[in-house]
């Protein structure tokens, strides 16, 4: 049996503080849901976020790609990581016919899902995917006069820039490092050569600190590229870490066996 073309739907859901988030669900008809977490200033209608919600789901996956709080569709102010555990946790309990959950996060998306599924040992989380991940908010050193830096951000995006909440850039906040000790489900850290914002040493904290099993990628890719990036200038180097970790840690249900799961 083949797999069905996905569908895309947006809803409209609420944060555990009431803070509304939108999300795009792309049904594939599995039980088997992704949620998709866009790194900082990026929203889930970019097109490199389009192209692997599109892509997993070509794979067999249900998809949920969202906004994070003052971004794109949604409402509130971002904080940098201190809240938007929340919209994480709300994305993934407004599925609950799907048994079996994982993450593939860009940047702070990343980091922020790390920390959010380490709050929630309940739900049924099964793989991680952090690319380009701040081991801790506090040492990053960003290089925006890099060439890679401009690119990514654009004249257009210059001019949508998201809602933030200022105070919150220099309270305390969670860490992935502290998050990834904990989780002992499969994790793939990819680091991407001479990343403009989220040095590869990030990632090497990562894969240290980080509970078996854990897995660690680096792309010697040129450009300097941070997080998403690497999607739309590298993307097969990208597919390459990506899929036969999805296919050895959370494979996508066969079409046959789930549909014989569902008949009455």
């Amino acid at each position: 049996m083949k797999k069905r073309p996905a569908t895309e739907h947006r809803r409209q859901i609420a944060a555990g503080d009431g803070v509304s988030i939108v999300l795009t669900h792309y049904d594939a008809g599995s039980r088997r849901l992704i949620l998709l977490a866009p790194g900082f200033w990026r929203v889930r209608a970019d097109r490199e976020n389009v192209f692997v919600a599109a892509h997993l789901a070509r794979l067999g996956y249900d998809v949920a790609a969202f906004d994070f709080r003052g971004h794109g569709d949604s409402g509130g102010r971002y904080t940098f990581g201190r809240e938007e555990w929340k919209d994480v946790l709300a994305v993934a309990r407004a599925f609950p016919g799907h048994d079996a959950l994982a993450a593939v996060g860009f940047s702070m998306g990343a980091s922020i899902a790390a920390d959010a599924i380490a709050r929630a040992p309940e739900l049924p989380f099964r793989a991680l995917v952090m690319v380009s991940a701040p081991s801790d908010f506090a040492r990053l050193r960003p290089r925006p006069w890099k060439p890679a830096a401009w690119r990514m951000m654009g004249f257009r995006r210059a001019f949508a820039a998201p809602k933030v909440d200022w105070t919150a850039v220099p309270r305390s906040k969670p860490t992935a490092e502290k998050a990834v000790e904990t989780l002992a489900i499969p994790k793939l850290i990819v680091t991407l050569e001479d990343d403009w914002l989220v040095r590869p040493a990030h990632g090497r904290r990562l894969a240290q600190a980080a509970a078996p099993p854990v897995e660690h990628v680096h792309l010697p890719v040129r450009g300097s590229l941070h997080a998403d990036a690497v999607v739309r200038h590298a993307p097969l180097a990208f597919l390459r870490a990506l899929d036969p970790f999805l296919k050895a840690r959370f494979p996508a249900p066969d079409p046959v066996a789930q549909s014989a799961a569902v008949v009455p």
